[in-house]
């Protein structure tokens, strides 16, 4: 599974044919455990059409037991209601879904390992697409891929996401589901002409 999770993060490396490019614009390396992540000023970045953010990232949880992996809980300008979302989750022998309506945040599960459970070495990995950030005709929606192959519950799971907001984006808040994303957890945003 760490192969394919890799090969889909390389292959948004560069631009995937078309008039499409992705220019880095930020990147966050914890250097110590921190409740979230958020990116602001995105209005700046109004020459893209889309945003991107890849990372990796690892929780601090410290216990062994469950839960084994924990997901993003993601939110937009500081606002925390009119969320919804689906997911697709395969783990190998089984796939599953769910949805939420009426959420405070965009619940993004990819297969985080916690720090109590698995060796030191184990990240998850997740690419997430903001869909047309600064239109302010549309409500804003995201897709997010995301996974790992830890040792206990790998999974390769997909997300849609929907703000049923028309407000052009300006932040966006990246908060760990379980506890707290651990230092070197990295994320990097990019620009999608």
């Amino acid at each position: 599974m760490s192969l394919i999770l890799l090969g889909i993060l390389n292959s948004q490396a560069a631009a995937a044919g078309g008039a499409e490019a992705y220019d880095l614009l930020e990147t966050q390396v914890l250097t110590s455990s921190a409740s979230s992540v958020t990116f602001t000023g995105l209005g700046s970045y109004t020459d893209y059409k889309h945003l991107q953010i890849r990372a990796t990232l690892r929780d601090a949880y410290p216990s062994a037991g469950l839960p084994y992996s924990a997901g993003i809980n993601a939110f937009f300008n500081g606002n925390n209601t009119g969320y919804a979302r689906h997911r697709l989750v395969g783990n190998g022998s089984s796939v599953t879904s769910a949805n939420i309506s009426s959420y405070s945040v965009i619940d993004i599960d990819c297969g985080m390992p916690n720090d109590g459970a698995y060796p030191s070495g184990e990240f998850g990995g997740v690419v997430i697409d903001i869909l047309d950030f600064s239109d302010t005709n549309k409500n804003t929606t995201l897709r997010a891929l995301g996974g790992g192959a830890v040792t206990h519950q790998p999974e390769i799971v997909l997300t849609s996401g929907l703000w049923d907001n028309t407000s052009a984006v300006t932040s966006i808040t990246l908060g760990s589901s379980l506890h707290q994303f651990k230092a070197t957890s990295r994320f990097s945003l990019y620009g999608v002409r």
